[in-house]
């Protein structure tokens, strides 16, 4: 059976990036409660506390998940506008109390762990999730409250709503085999036409230019370097077929991330070959 072209180049690009750093995978988020509901929250404000420095590199030594290299999760809550450490739970060690930790003690108080020593931004996050990368909190869901710290007391909230506006068809089987069918067909009509011209093109796809309503209407079309051809009329062909085939059948994801489209490019290989 032929391979999937599409499916083998982006597997190697993954496995290779893995390797290089395999911090890359992504991370698992902390605990929030706020206002009666719980949420995931996409930061880590235990690393904001220099005391802690010792203490994160033993959990550190720790881990075993590779979607938790800090070794713990938090558990937090906003009550009364502060931000306060209710307890911690330890991949090797279980539930641990603020007030267990020596680096803690002196922001406990009544049975509560003020987090002054925190002043930043607290992402939370709700909803389905809309973009992921395979890297830390590198992803993006409908709805993220932005809850501006200072010394453990909110100042302000801001949230942003995302969504997918093209779900895309990268990941589709049936969609991926009549795309690799398809570049490797305009290879071989190219070829043909041609018959000086032969070896592979990678090209560099994404959606450009948007209407009123955020859809694509037209598709960016380059080549990687040493890839790109060196036939005009091939160069011509290839932008205008390839570009008409990912617009017609939305192939590609397109999102709407923090207020603006975010496009995300692609490679595609193409074998001009018999």
């Amino acid at each position: 059976m032929r391979k999937n072209i599409i499916t083998l180049l982006l597997a190697v690009i993954a496995w290779a990036t893995l390797i290089h750093n395999a911090s890359a995978t992504g991370q698992e988020g902390e605990r929030l409660t706020w206002n009666g509901k719980s949420y995931q929250m996409l930061t880590c404000p235990l690393y904001a506390n220099p005391d802690m420095k010792k203490w994160h590199e033993q959990r550190e030594r720790e881990w075993g998940k590779t979607s938790l290299w800090r070794g713990y999760i938090g558990h937090w809550e906003i009550e009364n506008g502060m931000l306060y450490l209710c307890s911690i739970w330890r991949e090797k060690g279980g539930d641990i109390s603020p007030n267990e930790i020596p680096e803690l003690r002196k922001y406990c108080k009544n049975g509560k762990c003020a987090a002054t020593w925190f002043s930043d931004t607290l992402c939370v996050v709700s909803g389905k999730q809309v973009f992921y990368e395979h890297m830390g909190f590198n992803r993006h869901y409908e709805h993220e409250d932005f809850i501006i710290v200072k010394r453990g007391k909110v100042m302000s909230v801001k949230r942003i709503d995302n969504k997918s506006i093209i779900k895309g068809k990268i990941d589709e089987p049936d969609a991926n085999k009549k795309l690799t069918q398809f570049l490797d067909d305009l290879g071989a009509q190219l070829h043909k036409r041609y018959p000086e011209e032969s070896g592979r093109i990678i090209a560099r796809v994404q959606y450009s230019n948007f209407d009123l309503m955020m859809m694509p209407t037209d598709v960016d079309v380059t080549f990687l370097k040493h890839t790109a051809p060196t036939n005009p009329q091939i160069e011509k062909e290839i932008k205008e077929k390839l570009a008409n085939y990912i617009l017609t059948n939305q192939f590609l994801p397109l999102y709407y991330i923090n207020g603006e489209i975010k496009k995300v490019a692609w490679t595609l290989p193409i074998r001009i070959t018999k």
